[in-house]
């Protein structure tokens, strides 16, 4: 085998241009290529930061969600109890109210009793009247005066005990 030794010119040709050639590469591409590297690591690096910024202004913004719906809650419980007080206040009046005018209509009617009472009473009073005049005048054979009769006879229940009097009042 033989062994290869390389020529010398044709490497110091080839070094030369590979050294040119990286030369051109760094004044004319690596600075753009870099910068356009540099450019878009920026870009990124803003995007993340942009994108974490976002992150906490969410959470931020979650948290007061979460307390003003708490608040919502607190206020909504506030407002039931409250309209449920109102609906028990006006339940209350409305059953006072109707014990108010049962209690009226029993007074009325107390009242209404009473003086039916009293009418019933004078209508017997007046029947008892006749009655006793009827019965003296058939007793007696003669018609007395009726003036005379009935004072004798007012007197006389005027003098009978009322109900619940005793009788030795």
């Amino acid at each position: 085998m033989e062994m290869v030794i390389p020529k010398i010119p044709q490497l110091i040709t080839q070094v030369i241009g590979f050294l040119i050639f990286v030369w051109i590469l760094r004044k004319y591409a690596w600075g753009p290529i870099l910068d356009m590297l540099d450019e878009r690591r920026g870009k990124i690096d803003g995007d993340y930061q942009a994108a974490e910024k976002n992150l906490a202004e969410s959470e931020e913004l979650r948290g007061e969600f979460e307390l003003k719906l708490t608040d919502i809650k607190v206020i909504e419980r506030e407002k039931v109890q409250e309209a449920v007080k109102r609906g028990e206040e006006m339940a209350g009046g409305i059953v006072g109210k109707a014990r108010e005018q049962a209690e009226d209509s029993r007074t009325k009617a107390e009242q209404d009793i009473e003086i039916e009472t009293q009418k019933a009473q004078l209508g017997l009073r007046d029947s008892v009247v006749n009655l006793a005049i009827g019965a003296a005048e058939k007793v007696i054979g003669e018609r007395m005066d009726n003036e005379l009769h009935r004072k004798l006879i007012q007197e006389y229940i005027d003098n009978l005990p009322q109900p619940g009097e005793s009788p030795n009042a």
